[in-house]
């Protein structure tokens, strides 16, 4: 214990001046380290002065910036993710648009079989891309900075240092330092030993190192349009719709849109595409409201400040070295003259194939095969996205294409059951957001006579109410169907439904459909379309038809090792409820992973999770393309390029044959950073274990150790993939 200055010069080696400052105003040291530090060596303390004295004496002699700087980044990597919660989902809030003209067309050409339709407005994209064109082609230096770039202005925000618990608003511009700065150690209430600041969020968060690794190649960003009447006609295109899935039937809806979607290739130092079979990606987008905020409306070479979740992620993915693939799908972008299918399978299935066709014949052609697209595919998506992945593998599958793995999160899987019913429930009990009320208008949209071949199409049985009232404002269905392909913004959608968030809120949904879901919650149904003689007698049976057609519990159970998949999600999802994982079966608990937070949040969790696989060594072990494929427009492969019985054991290994290093390049190797060890091939985790994580997060590794950082995985070790607190 220090009671004297001899002592405090002899066993703290403090200067004489600060011995004796401290010693003789130690009433008035301010420490805010108490909050942010934890206290080394001994922590047992005596009362009085003297251990008061002590303490603060110890703290300051073993302050270190190095420890400090690590509790800070493990804080705010719990909190902020990959930054993507904080740049905005598609809403129009994210790129407004000026309309050049209003374009009214009557559809029937589109969907002859019906001769009904009103004439609808559909509103173009002002400054849409011409398709086929290359806007982009940066180097690997210059995707990190722009990246960089991007994530900064949506990290590096005000107060975001309060994403760690242990800063509050109240220590910003304390003890002398700048507003927009926290002290992390004070003495004398004005001397800052050691101060963070808002400007080193993006750093101290580790998302710049996770950035470098993601990137390892330069890449050129194109807007590709293909259509099912196009790509299907190619001579020597014979993988089929083996499934008949119908999705490029010729009486398919859509069959002749010129589907546009963003295409990112990988490129060596040269800006050359890379050369060899390259494994494909698939970006499946978020919700999106706006007509034009698509992968291509929203991809801005000169304001990447404002670039969207769904333009970064594919960003990302291509530069990790394969070909992204982002659809815009139909009804948006070049499309913008079709209704849309939101949450109807086709809608996803029928703007990928032809993207995926087009790229595949194009890049071989173009690089006279020096580079062609391997059959592997990996997807990913978020929100509605994860539903949209999972309905682009059921038809990718069906075509003939190696699906190696699904990434999807806070999907609503379960269109006849969980989502009818969750989604009743957070409307009739408010807890649904208020802001993204617009979701009602978009799924009534889809599955009002709308969009041709769904089930209920024609039928009368429309999910969008004849009429209702806003306040004193009367809308009706047409107003409903004009306001989302009038470009379909956010706000002016929300107008529509009544607000505050209540049962009322369902107005804009027909009454019978209302109540039969109300029903059936009532008498403890989950899944109220299984009851298809109640269904009838309530005359919605036709409506649960359409919802059952699109429910995906089927498709998913039906997986089994035919490839990998994880479903992301989290119990405190305000839109996206986890019934959708909770109440598939087995093979949704058992291939779900838990994160922490609302809807945005856990996006920011899950789909940082997804960008960082593509730069682990699972992925890099995964994706070796299986020799025996083939190159010119089309043709069959060999056997040898067929997918193996269980994935899981090429995770660590070479595929069984000789194989095709994917990324055989013009440049040797990749940069730095290295990839981990890959994992053993007794795992069949999408990721590495915790000693083989990637820095500088733990959240990546399925090992529930106390010790990683948020948010942990529930699954126990006998489980790889289910969560604890599942029965």
């Amino acid at each position: 214990m220090i009671t004297s200055l001899g002592q405090c010069l002899k066993n703290m080696l403090l200067p004489k001046a600060l011995c004796v400052l401290a010693l003789s105003s130690a009433a008035t040291v301010k420490v805010n380290a108490d909050q942010l530090l934890r206290t080394r060596g001994d922590t047992t303390t005596d009362n009085g002065f003297d251990s008061f004295l002590n303490h603060i004496l110890r703290r300051l002699v073993n302050f270190d910036k190095e420890e400090y700087e690590y509790q800070l980044q493990a804080g705010l990597q719990k909190r902020i993710g990959l930054a993507l919660g904080g740049i905005h989902h598609g809403h129009d809030h994210m790129i407004h648009f000026k309309h050049m003209e209003e374009t009214n067309r009557d559809l029937r050409a589109n969907n002859s079989t019906n001769t009904e339709l009103p004439e609808y407005t559909f509103t173009p994209c002002a400054d849409e891309y011409e398709c086929d064109s290359t806007l982009v082609t940066y180097t690997r230096e210059e995707v990190y900075n722009k990246v960089s770039s991007s994530l900064k202005q949506s990290t590096n925000v005000q107060y975001c240092l309060t994403a760690d618990p242990m800063i509050t608003k109240d220590m910003y511009g304390s003890c002398g330092v700048e507003e927009d700065c926290a002290c992390a150690f004070c003495l004398f209430g004005s001397w800052c030993v050691f101060q963070v600041c808002d400007s080193q969020c993006y750093e101290l968060s580790g998302l710049n190192t996770e950035v470098s690794a993601a990137i390892k190649y330069g890449v050129q960003v194109r807007k590709v349009c293909a259509s099912c009447e196009e790509e299907t006609s190619h001579a020597g295109f014979t993988n089929k719709d083996s499934d008949g899935l119908g999705y490029c039937d010729s009486d398919a809806y859509g069959y002749k849109a010129k589907n546009s979607g963003l295409v990112v290739f990988p490129t060596d130092d040269k800006g050359v595409i890379l050369s060899g079979a390259l494994p494909v990606s698939a970006w499946a987008h978020v919700t999106i409201a706006g007509t034009c905020d698509t992968p291509t409306g929203t991809f801005k070479p000169n304001d990447f400040g404002r670039l969207s979740v769904d333009a970064l992620t594919t960003l990302l993915m291509g530069a990790s070295g394969t070909v992204s693939i982002a659809p815009d799908t139909l009804g948006y972008s070049n499309t913008y003259d079709y209704f849309r299918g939101y949450v109807v399978k086709k809608q996803y299935q029928t703007s990928f194939i032809p993207l995926w066709l087009k790229t595949k014949r194009t890049i071989a052609e173009e690089t006279k095969c020096a580079s062609e697209l391997g059959n592997g595919l990996t997807i990913a998506g978020y929100s509605e996205g994860g539903y949209g992945a999972f309905a682009i593998a059921e038809a990718a599958q069906s075509v003939g294409i190696d699906v190696q793995a699904v990434l999807s999160g806070a999907g609503p899987y379960l269109t006849s059951s969980a989502l009818l019913t969750t989604g009743y429930t957070s409307m009739a009990e408010g807890t649904f957001p208020l802001n993204r009320r617009h979701y009602t208008i978009q799924l009534g949209q889809s599955y009002s006579s709308t969009y041709s071949g769904v089930e209920n199409y024609g039928t009368g049985q429309d999910l969008l109410a004849d009429s209702w009232f806003v306040g004193s404002t009367q809308f009706t269905k047409y107003d409903a169907v004009n306001a989302v392909t009038d470009s379909g913004g956010s706000d002016s959608l929300n107008k529509l439904v009544p607000s505050p968030i209540s049962i009322d809120s369902l107005d804009v949904w027909d009454p019978a459909a209302v109540q039969f879901i109300k029903d059936a919650i009532r008498k403890g149904h989950s899944k109220p379309c299984d009851n298809m003689n109640g269904a009838a007698a309530a005359g919605v049976d036709k409506l649960c038809h359409a919802f059952e057609a699109n429910d995906l519990e089927n498709y998913i159970n039906s997986i089994g090792k035919n490839y990998l998949y994880e479903l992301c999600f989290s119990f405190g999802d305000e839109v996206i409820n986890s019934a959708n994982v909770m109440q598939g079966g087995p093979a949704f608990t058992e291939n779900a992973f838990e994160v922490t937070g609302n809807h945005d949040e856990a996006g920011a969790h899950c789909i940082r999770r997804f960008v960082n696989f593509f730069s682990s060594a699972n992925f890099a072990s995964y994706v070796q393309q299986r020799t025996g494929g083939y190159c010119g427009i089309y043709g069959a492969a060999s056997s040898s390029s067929q997918p193996s019985s269980d994935p899981s054991s090429s995770l660590s290994s070479e595929p069984s044959g000789s194989t095709t290093n994917h990324l055989t390049s013009a440049h040797s190797s990749p940069p730095s950073p290295e990839p981990s060890k890959p994992q053993s091939s007794q795992s069949r985790s999408l990721f590495p274990s915790s000693s083989q994580s990637f820095e500088p997060s733990d959240s990546l590794s399925t090992s529930h150790s106390s010790e990683s950082s948020e948010p942990q995985s529930k699954l126990p070790s006998s489980s790889p993939h289910r969560p604890k607190n599942l029965v």
